[in-house]
Order: C-alpha cells, then sequence, then structure tokens
C-alpha cells in the first residue's frame, strides 16, 4: 500500500519542494483539529488534590441553581439541627481578643439616663431573658462595643432601635418583629435592668472582647462565615470584625447623649413605666421588714426571756392557790406572796418586775 501511494506522488505534475511544503501544511492542520478537538497526546494521570476546605457537614445539602448551574448553601435556610452542625465546624479564632474598655453613661439628664436604661434592659430582656447571667452581661457588652464603633450610632437606643423602622434590616430583632407587644414578666425585667445598669456603670464582660454580633446556636446567618468568631456563651455565638475593624482601636467613639423618643422608643417607655407602676405597687403591699433592733436592746431582750422562762418553772404546788386554812402572816411570805423557805438563803436571777428573792 506504501509503494502505490510513493508511486502515485511521483507521478504528479509538482516539484520536490511543493510536494514538502503540501506535507508540512497537512500536519499543521491536522495537529490544529486534533486539539480543537479535546485530543490529548500526554499519558493519563491522576488529578491533583484539591485545596483543603471547611469540613461540609453531612446534613448540608447544595442545591443547585438552574440559571447559573452552580451549588450554593444559603445559610439562613438551614434547619436548627444543620445549623447547629454548621456552627460547631466553624472554629472560635485563636487571635487575640482583648476585653473592651469600662464605659460609665453620662447622660446629660434624667431622661436620657432613664431612656438609656430602659433600652439597655429591653435589649437583654428580648435578647436573652433566659440566658445566664453572663449571657445576658455578653448581649449588653455587645451593645455598648456597638456604640463606639464608627458603623453604629451613638447613644444606647440609637443602637437598639437602629434599622427599626422598616420592615426588615433591624440589628435586634426584637425592635421590628413585635415582640414589644408582649408584656415582660416583672421578675424577668427587674433582672435585666440590674444587667444594664451594672452595663451602663462601668461593668465590662470581658469574655466577648470587641464582639459587634452574635446569633443563637440554632440559626446561620449568612453573613457569619465572614466575621471572626470570638466564642459562644450560652446559646448566642459572638463575633467581632475583621481587620482593623474589629482591633481596640477602632472602639474610639463617644457617647452622644440625646435618646431620642421615635415610635418603637414610645412603646418601650410604656412597657418601662408599667414595669416601675408594678415595681412601687410591689413595695407597697410587702409587709414592712421590722428595724433592726440595736445591740443593748437585742441583749436586754435575752435576759427578759430567760427571766420569764424561769418564772413558769414555778412548781405546781407553789402555782396553786393558796388553802384558806393554811394562810400565814406576811412576815412568812416572800415579795411573791409565796411561803419563804427555810435554811439557808438561795440567791436567784432576778425576775422582772420585783426585787431578787433569797
Amino acid at each position: 500500500m506504501l509503494s502505490r501511494f510513493r508511486e502515485f506522488l511521483r507521478r504528479l505534475p509538482i516539484s520536490g519542494g511543493q510536494l514538502a511544503f503540501g506535507a508540512t501544511l497537512g500536519l499543521v492542520v491536522g495537529l490544529t483539529v486534533l486539539a480543537l478537538t479535546g485530543f490529548s497526546f500526554s499519558a493519563p494521570h491522576a488529578a491533583p488534590a484539591q485545596a483543603a476546605a471547611r469540613p461540609q457537614p453531612a446534613a448540608l445539602v447544595a442545591q443547585p441553581i438552574a440559571d447559573e448551574g452552580e451549588a450554593l448553601i444559603r445559610l439562613q435556610d438551614l434547619s436548627p439541627e444543620a445549623a447547629r452542625i454548621w456552627n460547631a465546624s466553624n472554629p472560635v479564632s485563636d487571635l487575640p481578643n482583648p476585653a473592651a474598655k469600662p464605659f460609665l453613661l453620662k447622660a446629660e439628664g434624667v431622661i436620657d439616663e432613664a431612656r438609656a436604661v430602659d433600652c439597655m434592659t429591653a435589649a437583654i430582656y428580648y435578647e436573652a431573658a433566659y440566658e445566664t447571667t453572663d449571657g445576658q452581661r455578653a448581649v449588653a457588652q455587645v451593645v455598648l462595643n456597638r456604640m463606639r464603633h464608627p458603623a453604629y450610632p451613638k447613644t444606647v437606643c440609637g443602637v437598639v432601635f437602629q434599622g427599626s423602622e422598616r420592615a426588615t434590616g433591624c440589628q435586634f430583632t426584637f425592635t421590628c418583629d413585635g415582640a414589644l407587644a408582649r408584656k415582660p414578666t416583672a421578675e424577668g425585667w427587674d433582672r435585666a435592668r440590674k444587667v444594664a445598669v451594672a452595663a451602663l456603670n462601668g461593668y465590662v464582660m470581658k469574655k466577648v472582647g470587641n464582639a459587634t454580633h452574635y446569633h443563637a446556636d440554632y440559626v446561620a446567618p449568612y453573613w457569619s462565615p465572614n466575621l471572626v468568631k470570638v466564642g459562644t456563651i450560652g446559646a448566642h455565638i459572638f463575633y467581632r470584625w475583621t481587620g482593623t475593624w474589629g482591633l481596640p482601636p477602632a472602639f474610639a467613639g463617644r457617647y452622644a447623649g440625646g435618646e431620642s423618643l421615635g415610635v418603637q422608643l414610645a412603646k418601650l417607655d410604656i412597657i418601662a413605666q408599667e414595669q416601675a407602676r408594678l415595681s412601687l405597687v410591689s413595695d407597697d403591699t410587702a409587709p414592712a421588714a421590722a428595724p433592726e433592733a440595736p445591740a443593748h436592746v437585742e441583749e436586754a431582750s435575752a435576759v427578759v426571756a430567760v427571766q420569764e422562762a424561769e418564772a413558769e418553772l414555778v412548781t405546781a404546788a407553789e402555782a396553786a392557790p393558796a388553802d384558806p386554812k393554811t394562810i400565814l402572816p406576811p412576815e412568812q411570805l416572800d415579795w411573791q406572796g409565796r411561803p419563804r423557805q427555810k435554811g439557808p438563803p438561795r440567791i436567784a436571777i432576778p425576775s422582772a418586775g420585783g426585787p431578787p428573792k433569797f
């Protein structure tokens, strides 16, 4: 077959140079066609190992997007069980997380001070009513951290009610989900208020450092992978900003004062006033505690009690009414009207209401 092909080429009316050019051109065209069709001359080899990634829980099934043909995990759509698995797979950062500086509320007047306390109390109660004291302190610290950060308002109520005028976008969900319609319990409100007052008077919850975000452990917000996880307290997971926005120098904002009264804050004022009224009613109806007696009064009372107990130890014979047949003359009776004892005198502890008896 090959010899016949060579004979055919010799009979063609072309020169040797033209023949070489044609062969070269054909080879180039052939290689180009093979490259375009995806044919590879290299030997098969194993696929390179992929870079290590955060382990994805088996419960998280990515849903394909029909328009783009790619997979996407919507964290906010996870079930509580899947969210807990996801949150547990996100490790706590080992970077330094220094504690925030103490904050001292310096309000311009009693109204501003009262509103600041009420707003902080509401945030603690509606966000962490059933948390431990540390859990409530952590929520209060986040409010203060935000107030000092350039990304948030510079008042306590401004931070708590930020975005509440919109149907979505409120920073604390209780301010826009109707939770304020629920009447708080007197005990729970009082407990949250004590934590709020302490936070506004210098108490620092060191465990959360400069955290500005948190969420419950049974949800997985879309923003959580983009922040630095600093720890978990109770049922809440806390985060801070990445980069310089999460470092202490960024928290240099000053309290501006002027706690404004908006629609939501007006509702809170009604709640706070009702709680104050209930507290006053409770104080008025509670039995008044007896004032503590001075030490010398307590000692005197003890002596009297001993004397009264001694008087009750009188025998039945002595306590029985005197028989008219055996009435003795006064000189044979003691100062209490009882027959004098025979024998040497006996000194007894003085009884209340008379001189010592012998």
